[in-house]
Parts: C-alpha cells; structure tokens; sequence
C-alpha cells in the first residue's frame, strides 16, 4: 500500500530575478516500509520533495498525498531529519530530544521512557544528560534521529543526514540507522548526493534529471539478504548499480 503519493507534481519558486521551475510533472509512489533514495544532480530539486511531502511547501500543479490524505500543510505522521542537527546547545541530549514532545504537548512520563529507550537503541543511554558540546558529530546526528523517531512518525525524511561527518563515521552510523529503522518498519526517504549510500541502504534508488526535477529511472536494489550497508557495499552485483546510476547522473553534466 502506498503511504507517500507525488501525481503529476510541479514546483515553481518566484523570485524577484524571475521564475524557477524547480518540479515538473513528477510522480512518484513509496510504499509502507520501504526505504527509498533519492539521487540526481546538485540543484535538481531533490530537497524540494522532502519540502513537499513534510507539507512545507505546496505544489503548483498536482497532489501530494501521505496516507492517503492531501498533504495541506505540516503533518505529525511525517518526521523530517536536516543535514544539520540543530541541537540546542543549551538543553541535555534527553531535553533536545523531547523537545517535539513538549511542542506538541505530548511530553508524558511514557513518552519520557520511550525516548531514553530510543537513546539507549542508538547508544546514547549514558548520555541522556550531557549537553551537545561535550557528544562527537556521530553522536549528535544520533540524538537528532531520536528527536525524530520520538514523535513516531509513519514517514521519515532524510535530507543528507551524513554528509557532515567523517568517511568512517558515515559509514558507522549508516549501519547503525538502517539497522534501527529497518527494525521498527519505518517508511523512509533518503535525499543523498552519494550513490554508495543511495544503494547500499535503500529498497529502491530513484534518479532525477537536471531541474526542473523528473524521475529519470527507478532501480529495485536487489542485492538479498538485505544486510548492513557496509556489507551490501561488498555483493557482486553492488558495482553494477553504482555503475549504472552513475552513468544516468553523468549523462546529465
């Protein structure tokens, strides 16, 4: 069933310079529990579509739809993780993450054990009171997950959450993420410039053109078991993929 609709999407963003077109007649479908890429070139109006679906931003033309209810604005049912953390440097790791919670009004005793659950998940249970400046880039992009995942949304938004950090930690805590959603049945969509990531933990890659942004080709990762990605990154069919998605993005330099 699907739980994210994109039909026949288009996206203008004026300016005092002129109009840009952004989106154009794109359609696009994510279904319950699945993990999806998202890759294209820099521009393309990737990040757009997260804007979209979190309900930041509407659409010119066409539908946007999670649950099957028209996305009208911000939605509790969708979580969305930036590139930056955004921590407040001021508030423990516990108070950062509850933070939403409190927002919402939902900051309960139960609420408050589910969260250092979750942080005792990503490693963090010993520092649910330490503040963000003394947590490593790896742990911060942690507490951030846990941010998210605290308001249980049936949709989680990735926006090049580990383009920041250092090669071996990306790969760390790639491992570490898709371990944890996989585990809980999220429904992801992941923005990202790497293809490596794209491919080695996402069901499905989609590509996009040069703006304004359409579906260029969608590939089902079939590389099963479905391990860790740093695992996935050593299949024989893992260069294939890479290959090829890095052909379609480098037709369109």
């Amino acid at each position: 069933m699907a739980v994210v609709e994109l039909e026949d999407v288009t996206v203008t963003y004026h300016t005092p310079s002129g109009e840009t077109r952004a989106v154009e007649d794109l359609s696009l479908t994510v279904e319950s529990g699945e993990f999806v890429s998202i890759v294209g070139p820099s521009g393309c109006g990737k990040s757009t579509l997260l804007s979209l679906i979190a309900g930041l931003i509407r659409p010119d033309r066409g539908q946007v739809r999670v649950g099957g209810v028209p996305v009208r604005g911000p939605n509790p049912a969708v979580g969305y993780m930036l590139q930056q953390d955004h921590l407040f440097e001021w508030r423990t790791v516990l108070d950062n993450c509850l933070l939403g919670l409190e927002v919402q009004g939902r900051r309960t005793r139960s609420a408050v054990l589910r969260v250092r659950r979750l942080l005792k998940d990503v490693g963090l249970g010993d520092f649910a009171h330490r503040f963000p400046a003394q947590l490593s880039g790896g742990m911060r992009q942690r507490a951030a997950l846990v941010r998210t995942l605290a308001l249980d949304p049936k949709v989680l938004l990735l926006d090049e959450p580990f383009s920041a950090l250092d090669y071996q930690t990306r790969l760390k805590l790639e491992d570490e993420v898709s371990h944890i959603l996989r585990t809980q049945g999220r429904t992801v969509i992941m923005v990202t410039h790497d293809i490596a990531e794209a491919v080695s933990m996402a069901d499905r890659v989609i590509v996009l053109t040069h703006r304004p942004a359409r579906v260029r080709r969608e590939y089902v990762i079939d590389l099963e078991p479905r391990r860790s990605p740093v695992q996935v990154r050593e299949s024989p069919g893992f260069s294939r993929y890479f290959r090829d998605i890095w052909r379609d993005l480098d037709v369109q330099v």
